[in-house]
Order: structure tokens, then sequence, then C-alpha cells
């Protein structure tokens, strides 16, 4: 577990001069006050998220929103593409490479029409390799895994699905994702089999419809 922690470029353009603490709204420049609050205030907004969710495609602008809603608070650059490399164990995509690499992941999910016909056994398994790919890309300097959660949360409803994440250890997920990283993908759809379960019709629609992808009934 020791190896799982960020090496990055240190540029001004994130970090205050001679420190990897995040340039951040709140000017806090110790690193653990600033996790501290950054903690409170993500919480909350990410609870926010989920009961009025983000509207979206279910693509990378859609993934910029989800974390610009979520982060805004704390850092300018939130919803914003990074611009550096970024690796914890394995080295994320290369920045320079992550639109091009975010089109061959949003273009699979468009074509599997959103996972909504794909049959009930699969949907762990297309929810874990959605992650696993999403993680891969980790589009942002910070805030990547709580973002991705919660898009993969508002991909399982829309699906009809409903994905617990509290019931996943920080050990597990790091587990599986490194796992993942090398497309070895049993560990993190195991995850998926026992946190994902069905949610009713009427969820599924209510869902569909504060997301903006079906009308409310008349």
């Amino acid at each position: 577990m020791s190896k799982y922690y960020y090496e990055f470029e240190r540029v001004n353009a994130y970090c205050y001069p001679d420190s990897s603490v995040l340039r951040n709204k709140l000017d806090i420049r110790d690193g653990s006050v600033l996790n501290a609050f950054e903690r409170e205030i993500t919480s909350t907004r990410i609870q926010q998220a989920l009961e009025y969710p983000v509207k979206g495609n279910f693509d990378l602008k859609h993934l910029c929103a989800i974390h610009r809603f979520i982060f805004a608070d704390i850092y300018g650059w939130a919803g914003e593409l990074r611009t550096v490399n970024i690796a914890k164990g394995n080295q994320f995509c290369n920045y320079v490479h992550l639109e091009t690499y975010a089109d061959g992941i949003f273009s699979k999910l468009k074509d599997e029409k959103r996972l909504g016909n794909t049959p009930a056994d699969a949907i762990p398994e297309r929810l874990a390799y959605y992650l696993s790919e999403i993680n891969v890309l980790h589009p942002f300097r910070e805030g990547n895994g709580r973002t991705q959660r919660v898009f993969i949360e508002y991909l399982a409803q829309a699906a009809g699905w409903h994905v617990d994440f509290s019931d996943v250890s920080d050990r597990e997920m790091i587990e599986a994702s490194a796992l993942a990283f090398a497309m070895e993908y049993d560990r993190m759809e195991t995850m998926f089999r026992r946190i994902t379960m069905p949610i009713s019709p009427e969820e599924q629609r209510e869902f569909r419809v504060k997301m903006g992808l079906s009308r409310p009934k008349k």
C-alpha cells in the first residue's frame, strides 16, 4: 500500500512555490488543514450532486461538470483537464492525450447505449470496466476518485441500478484499481457484483427525469 501515493510534476500553476500544497481559493498553505477542509466541503457537495444530479451526456464534458460542481469552492481549476502528468504506482494517461483517450472511452459507452440495453448479469462487469478506464484517464490534478464514483453512480442509476460505494474500503478500491490498470478486471468486477443492486422502474424513471434524459410522466 505504501507505494500508492501521488507523484506529480510540481508546477506553480498548481502548487505554492517550494511546496506540494495545491493552490486553493481559501489560500490554505498547510496540507493537512487543506485536506480536512477539502473533505468537509466535498462531502457536502457530493451529497448534493447525488440528490440533484449534474446533468450531462455521460462523456468527458459531463465528467468535467461533475468535478467542477464538487471542487469549485476550493480550486480555481475545478472542471479543467490537468496540464501535468501524475502517477500513483502507475502513470495515468499522459496529459497531452487526455481528450483522445477520453474519446475512446466515451464513444464506446455511447455505442453501448450507456448500458441501457445491457443484460442484468453483465452490468457489474461493464461498470467495472468503465470505472477502471476512467481511472486510467485520471483527467484532473486532484479529485479524480470522487468524481468518477459519482459518474458511475449516475451511469448505473440511469440504467436501473444502484451502486453503494460506502461498502468499499480504500484498500479494496486501490488494489482493484491497480489490477485493472493491467487489464485484470476480476477484482473490480467482484467488487461491483457485491455493491450493485437493481432499483425500481419508478426510481430509475425519477432519476432519468432529474438528469434530463426522460420527460416527466403526464
